[in-house]
């Protein structure tokens, strides 16, 4: 295999593939077609190039074991994406096309989701959730299909199953971090519970038992807030919080920002990095209030990374790897909505509001949510059990159990993250809690108004990928990746 051919055509279908998903996910095309891509590149994901590489990392010396790991990854996770290429095209179709009523309106499936967060009518919520869901049921045969097919091909390709296959890729200990995440949420069981049963009398007028699956989103979207992160004034927010760190969004021609409004466009906010760091793209479609600045600060943590990634980087290292990396940056300026100080600087919030509160509960309850799917998603992978009634009653039991909220089992497989992505999520949220205490030590709570924090952090982003979190973790605290930070946060 000759690797700078491999690299450079790997690198093409990278770039071309992730446009293509740009303008779907954009609504500026309706049909997902990477049909095309899979042809022109087959021989990048080809078995006989998956065996190659196998090969070729476990002969490499240590310094070339992780490129080759990451190529590896890469590879393996295109070609099991094209065993289900049809399925995905269909079920994009689907989500990009479909219409149903609310109220006696039409309306898309992606402007239904976002009415299930707005809209204060308890009847019309119940409505907008219906409705997607029988979308959603209605094309669950064809994603039962596709984890069938996803299991099949990761065996045909490596002779692991599909969980051996993302532990070998990761290097991550998926038992030891179900350990971790079930004692996490005992630890956080008694702050949590509190929590939900107060806000949800707050924001909703109803007992934590009361709540319905349609309320769930609106709960979380916390409307009352709005009135804090007025609309119109959110990208200027985010200029000058960056400007005060040094970094200026207009110098940076590498980033396009598309926040305009189309009925199809995904509700989904999105990077996508097509050409790190020359051609980067933000996705944002606007809902309003708390949602959107948290969408476009977390985005923007993914764009900064991408956009200050060296270009002197190899093409493995700037948009393979682990993306708990990416991640924890995102997350790092989402929560900047954490710091006391930015909200009084920036919102002028109030230290008596209880939004502060909130936003701690809301980041604990997706934190939950997601070691729930983790530990849902770990016994879907790990066996051959394809009954429907059963998987569905594993993912109403984990979630319900974790977040004392009902579940609706026919989203079971709709929530799905493929490639056990949701364990970036995790080890972000950990890595992320710490970073935050070393940047607090370092510069104070006020790091963002200092050009010397943005430094550093552009010191970690130009290296892109090349660090896992774990080495990340170890180079900027000489110590390993642990919970207890992130449990802090709960005192």
């Amino acid at each position: 295999m000759d690797l700078s051919t491999y690299r450079r055509r790997a690198q093409l279908y990278v770039s071309e593939s992730n446009f293509e998903r740009h303008r779907h996910m954009a609504g500026l095309k309706p049909t997902l077609d990477l049909a095309p891509l899979y042809a022109k590149y087959a021989d990048v994901f080809a078995p006989e190039a998956i065996q190659e590489l196998l090969i070729l990392r476990r002969e490499a010396a240590p310094d070339d074991e992780k490129r080759l790991r990451f190529l590896l990854s890469f590879a393996v996770d295109t070609a099991i994406d094209t065993t289900v290429r049809d399925e995905d095209e269909k079920l994009a179709r689907v989500k990009s096309t479909a219409t149903v009523q609310v109220g006696g309106s039409e309306m898309s499936f992606h402007s239904a989701a976002v009415k299930l967060a707005n809209e204060s009518d308890r009847g019309l919520r119940r409505q907008a959730y219906e409705a997607r869901r029988k979308v959603i049921v209605e094309t669950n045969g064809l994603r039962l299909e596709r984890v069938k097919k996803l299991h099949e091909r990761a065996r045909e390709l490596t002779g692991r199953s599909y969980t051996q296959l993302y532990q070998f890729l990761f290097k991550v200990d998926f038992e030891l971090l179900g350990r971790q995440l079930e004692n996490f949420l005992g630890a956080s069981e008694g702050y949590y519970k509190s929590r939900l049963e107060r806000f949800a009398q707050s924001h909703l007028g109803l007992s934590a038992p009361e709540i319905a699956v349609w309320d769930t989103n609106y709960l979380f979207r916390g409307s009352v807030y709005d009135k804090f992160f007025p609309e119109g004034r959110l990208l200027s927010i985010l200029k000058r919080t960056l400007l005060g760190m040094g970094v200026d969004l207009k110098k940076l021609k590498n980033l396009t920002i598309d926040s305009a409004d189309r009925p199809s466009k995904s509700p989904q906010a999105h990077c996508t990095p097509v050409s790190v760091p020359d051609k980067v793209y933000l996705l944002l479609r606007p809902q309003g209030g708390l949602t959107d600045c948290l969408s476009l600060f977390h985005e923007v943590g993914h764009a900064l990374h991408y956009c200050f990634t060296s270009p002197k980087e190899e093409f493995e290292y700037k948009v393979l790897g682990d993306y708990a990396v990416t991640e924890t940056y995102a997350f790092l300026f989402q929560y900047f909505t954490l710091n006391d100080d930015w909200c009084w600087d920036f919102l002028k919030i109030p230290a008596e509001s209880d939004f502060l509160e909130f936003n701690q509960f809301r980041k604990l309850y997706l934190l939950r949510r997601y070691a729930a799917k983790f530990l849902f998603e770990s016994k879907l992978h790990s066996g051959d059990c394809y009954d429907p009634d059963e998987l569905e009653a594993s993912y109403e039991k984990a979630l319900e159990s974790a977040l004392h909220l009902p579940a609706d089992p026919s989203a079971a497989l709709y929530d799905l993250d493929d490639a056990f992505y949701g364990t970036h999520f995790l080890r972000a949220w950990i890595f992320e809690a710490e970073l935050r205490q070393i940047i607090n030590a370092r510069f104070g709570k006020r790091w963002y108004s200092r050009p010397a924090a943005g430094e550093f952090l552009k010191s970690l982003w130009a290296f892109g990928h090349r660090y896992s979190v774990e080495e990340l973790g170890q180079q900027v605290r000489l110590s390993e990746l642990n919970m207890s930070p992130i449990t802090q946060e709960l005192r």
